[in-house]
């Protein structure tokens, strides 16, 4: 039977509350590609579009960093789309190396016209190919963002934008939508959001769109490398909230001990999986049951263990350990008073879908043998700060690229520690992480 390894990251910055760390909200630290589509067909008035850019004007002028001609790379690239019955782009990717050079670009861009149709399939279509041309190997990890400014849903049959919106959402592309409205048309502002990620439809009508939008932003900003799951609650938008967290699931059979020092061996940051509250608990258990290699019984490991007598959750290096607090998961009968059980597992108790933490001994496999392993590590949330701007052809290992072929599977790279990101080295060969534990 596999076991699964379940494994945490986040932004570096240390944890010293008893809660999962949030994500970040310095506008200056985005690091996206955004392409702005503005519907300038005659329903749009000169007085919306000028509203318009002043909302834009709004949003990129706290912090953000336009263009690529900067000593950190944590900027954002911002293009212009406008659409009636066609799409024209108005500016690309690279056209603004600076705010203000954007911002007069911007309004420069608005212009009305006297074309009554207006298709928000071409402008999706247009914006598709401007990230796309804008990419070519350059900018591989920042996340792309298409935010829509529009009074009209803007086509149907074939001309209906929900298919390539659906398209472009499966591919890793993210939609706003800014519905231009003073009437409060909650109907049409309600088929807008079948274009947007969910929770990322907004209106002029809003009191507070500016900080909606930036909002939006440095929520798509904070996402986990490919492979991971990121630790979200529901939130009051029908979206989700992301926190900076997230769980890996890989394969590992070993003691609560031995976890443990696999969490910390694993990163710098890293360390067991907390449960800090009912959400995260079951968000935890949800992610053990969707991995098919599990069966019930389900069983693994948690960052909790009695320390001096304390019941404590494990935190990075280095660091103090958190006392329990809060909410509690038991199952009936635990804890028990032997000293030799002060590890933790989640383990499903009877025939009912749940699971309750219950003490076991740190170092005997008899005690865990059909176990899963929660490892929990922090590192970065914000992925895009974990990564060089590599092309697509070299990886990133402290802040230089190197090229792939240095650390492919069973490829001796020029040392031990170049296998990159998402990468483990064991005698000089590199091998991803299902492979190392596998191993």
């Amino acid at each position: 039977m596999r076991f699964p390894l379940l494994a945490f990251f986040i932004l570096a910055s240390s944890i010293s509350a008893y809660e999962d760390r949030e994500c970040g909200a310095d506008l200056s630290h985005l690091w996206l590609d955004i392409v702005l589509v503005v519907d300038n067909s005659a329903n749009m008035t000169f007085s919306e579009l000028m509203i318009i850019g002043n909302t834009i004007k709004d949003v990129f002028m706290n912090g953000t960093k336009v263009g690529t001609q900067y000593s950190d790379p944590r900027s954002t690239r911002v293009g212009i789309v406008t659409y009636n019955l066609n799409a024209t782009v108005a500016a690309d990717l690279n056209t603004y190396q600076s705010t203000g050079d954007f911002i007069v670009g911007l309004f420069g861009a608005l212009v009305t016209t006297t074309v009554t149709e207006s298709y928000l399939k071409q402008g999706l279509l247009t914006a598709r190919d401007t990230l796309y041309a804008g990419r070519q190997e350059v900018r591989q990890n920042y996340q792309q963002v298409i935010i829509v400014f529009t009074s009209q849903y803007g086509g149907s049959g074939e001309q209906d934008p929900k298919p390539v919106a659906d398209r472009l959402k499966a591919s890793g592309i993210q939609i706003i939508t800014v519905f231009v409205d003073y009437d409060n048309n909650n109907d049409l502002r309600d088929k807008l959001s079948q274009i947007a990620n969910p929770g990322y439809n907004f209106s002029t009508f809003d009191t507070n769109l500016v900080g909606e939008l930036e909002g939006a932003l440095l929520l798509m900003n904070c996402f986990c490398p490919n492979y991971w799951t990121q630790y979200t609650v529901p939130s009051n938008n029908g979206g989700l909230y992301k926190y900076g967290v997230c769980v890996r699931s890989s394969g590992i059979q070993a003691s609560w001990n031995a976890a443990k020092f696999a969490c910390h061996n694993y990163a710098k940051t890293g360390f067991l999986v907390s449960e800090f509250s009912q959400q995260k608990h079951d968000f935890v258990f949800n992610l053990v049951q969707k991995d098919t290699f599990n069966t019930p019984p389900y069983m693994y490991h948690i960052g909790l263990s009695r320390i001096n007598g304390v019941w404590s959750w494990q935190q990075v290096n280095g660091q103090q350990v958190l006392p329990l607090q809060n909410e509690t998961f038991w199952n009936p009968g635990y804890p028990t008073s032997l000293s030799s059980d002060s590890g933790v597992m989640n383990i499903q108790a009877g025939a009912e879908l749940n699971v309750g933490w219950q003490n076991i001994n740190l170092y005997t496999v008899a005690k865990i043998y059909i176990l899963l392993i929660v490892l929990s590590t922090f590192l970065i949330a914000f992925s895009s700060a974990k990564y060089c701007d590599c092309p697509e052809s070299h990886t990133c290992y402290r802040d230089r690229c190197y090229p792939r072929q240095t650390c492919k599977h069973g490829g001796a790279g020029p040392t031990d520690e170049y296998c990159g990101f998402e990468r483990f080295c064991r005698g000089g060969y590199c091998y991803d992480m299902n492979e190392i534990y596998g191993r």
